[in-house]
């Protein structure tokens, strides 16, 4: 069995498993918030839905702090509770947290950002691996990635908001526009933020 045969069937097999999302063809050229304010965007967001992440798995209660490092940089705190369920109740939660660093990737489009956390290295060659495709900055913000892997695409898609559980009032605008640059929005979890 080839090396590239191997690495699909495994892929398959978390995809399968509910691990990893792999969809075929290519990343959609998405465009980011105009005249985005990064200052504006600091603070605490929570996750209302997101796509399946490995590294979301289980989790509830997840929210996002961004705040500026002394370097300028954008520290990015993520926490939540692993949550182990057997018959629709927890029997098991953990505290979990990681923090990041961020920077924006083209001063000219500040909506772009990458995005490591623990630190992971650089496997996007710089560029931007979380778009902020859009935000009102009280309310919601809706972000987007997506890296190409051999004839697979792995997407991940969040919308955040400023309240824990509070459906964004433009939902359907939210998923209209995905949907426009072709993002299955069925692909959407919704979070538990209940008991958090």
């Amino acid at each position: 069995m080839n090396a590239l045969h191997l690495l699909i069937t495994a892929c398959l097999a978390a995809s399968a498993s509910g691990f990893i999302e792999l969809f075929v063809g290519q990343c959609p050229k998405i465009t980011t918030k105009t005249n985005f304010d990064l200052n504006r965007y600091l603070g605490l967001w929570f996750s209302y839905e997101n796509f399946d992440a490995p590294f979301q798995w289980g989790s509830t209660c997840v929210r996002a702090l961004y705040s500026i490092k002394p370097n300028g940089r954008i520290k990015v705190i993520n926490s939540g509770y692993s949550d182990v369920r057997l018959f629709g109740r927890s029997f098991y939660r953990s505290p979990i947290r990681i923090e990041g660093e961020a920077f924006i990737v083209d001063p000219a489009k500040p909506g772009g950002l990458n995005v490591r956390f623990g630190g992971q290295p650089d496997t996007d060659g710089g560029r931007a691996n979380y778009l902020i495709m859009d935000t009102d900055y009280d309310n919601y913000s809706v972000v987007y990635s997506c890296s190409k892997q051999s004839i697979f695409k792995i997407e991940l898609a969040w919308i955040l908001t400023r309240q824990k559980g509070v459906r964004p009032a433009n939902i359907d605008t939210i998923y209209q526009t995905l949907t426009d640059y072709g993002v299955n929005v069925t692909n959407f979890k919704r979070v538990d933020h209940s008991n958090c």
